[in-house]
This record gives C-alpha cells, sequence and structure tokens, in this order.
C-alpha cells in the first residue's frame, strides 16, 4: 500500500525506480497477476506520462491474452485500454481482434472486451463489435454470464439497426437463454 500512495502523491519522474524495478527480468508480467500488484501497475499506467510507461507496456502487451484472462491482470488491461498510447492503440486494438474468440469465451476476458467496446477509436470499435457478432454460438455463451451480458449492452448501444436485429436474432433464437433478456437499446428498453 505504502508504493500506491507514493504513486498517487509524488510526480511521474519521481516514479521512474519503480518502473525500472518492474521492468527489469520481466518482473512487471508476474506483478500484473498478484491482488495487490496489478493495483500498482494501473496506477502507473494512469499516473504516467505514456512515453515514461511504453516499456512496461509492451511487456504486458508480449502476454496480452494470458494476462487479460487472469483474475487481477484483466484489471491492468482494462486500464491500459483507457489510457493506451496513440501509437500503441493499433496494436492494441490488433490484440484484441486476434483474441476476440478465446476472450470471449473467458469469465475474465470478457471484461477486456467490454473495455475495449467502451474505450478507443470509435471505427475499432464497431469493428470489433462485428467480429464478436460474427460467432452466434459466442454471442449466446456471453449473453448466458455476468461480464458477458456487459458486452452485449456495449453491443446494442455501437450496432446499427441490422446489427441490433442479428443480435437480437441470437439472442431469441437461443433455448439456454428462457429467461427474458433485458437489453438496453436507443428508444428504451427492449425485452427479447
Amino acid at each position: 500500500y505504502v508504493v500506491q500512495k507514493c504513486i498517487t502523491s509524488l510526480a511521474p519522474k519521481m516514479l521512474q525506480f519503480i518502473i525500472d524495478e518492474l521492468t527489469q527480468n520481466n518482473a512487471v508480467l508476474g506483478i500484473a497477476r498478484h491482488n495487490c500488484g496489478c493495483r500498482i501497475v494501473q496506477l502507473l499506467i494512469e499516473h504516467c506520462p505514456t512515453e515514461q510507461v511504453h516499456d512496461l507496456v509492451e511487456l504486458l502487451l508480449g502476454q496480452f491474452s494470458e494476462i487479460s484472462r487472469h483474475a487481477y491482470g484483466r484489471f491492468v488491461m482494462q486500464k491500459l485500454l483507457q489510457h493506451v498510447a496513440r501509437e500503441q492503440q493499433p496494436r492494441v486494438v490488433e490484440l484484441v481482434e486476434q483474441h476476440v474468440s478465446e476472450l470471449a469465451c473467458h469469465r475474465h476476458g470478457c471484461t477486456v472486451i467490454c473495455a475495449a467496446l467502451e474505450n478507443g477509436d470509435l471505427a475499432d470499435r464497431y469493428r470489433l463489435a462485428e467480429m464478436v457478432l460474427e460467432d452466434s454460438n459466442q454471442v449466446a455463451f456471453m449473453a448466458g454470464t455476468r461480464h458477458g451480458r456487459s458486452i452485449i449492452t456495449n453491443l446494442l448501444d455501437l450496432s446499427d439497426g441490422s446489427g441490433c436485429q442479428r443480435l437480437l436474432a441470437i439472442l431469441k433464437g437461443n433455448p439456454k437463454l428462457g429467461k427474458v433478456l433485458r437489453c438496453r437499446s436507443e428508444g428504451g428498453d427492449v425485452y427479447c
């Protein structure tokens, strides 16, 4: 907790020694998966200039899928999606797109997809939404999970009329979703 307080209290240039320790021997990869350590990495991403944490972020992106599916690592990736540097954004989007199928079927990975649908360039978010909608079994699976329902809500928010209709058809056609699924739409609530 002392390190967390230092990060929030000190000027970013005073935090370089922490970043150096985390990047040395790839220590950040283990720290990002630790219940307290993940918060340290998140705070560094949030409080330091992007050029200062560039190497740290590159190490994290090297194990994007594994960290995204980890109980604590997912929080680091969500923060990264919120604060990624402009020059690293295309790489992050590409990694989300490459791993969308495995993340969508994982309870922690779903939260990273959700963060990607909420942050970043609108064109990238639309493209990701279309990629998720391509696999109807995957959509049905997500709709049946707590974190997956957040993705469904984001898909409804991002989808045009035809995308929304496709999504509703997938959800209505799945017998596993016998209960009423309440979804948001532009005109208010839609009941499937």
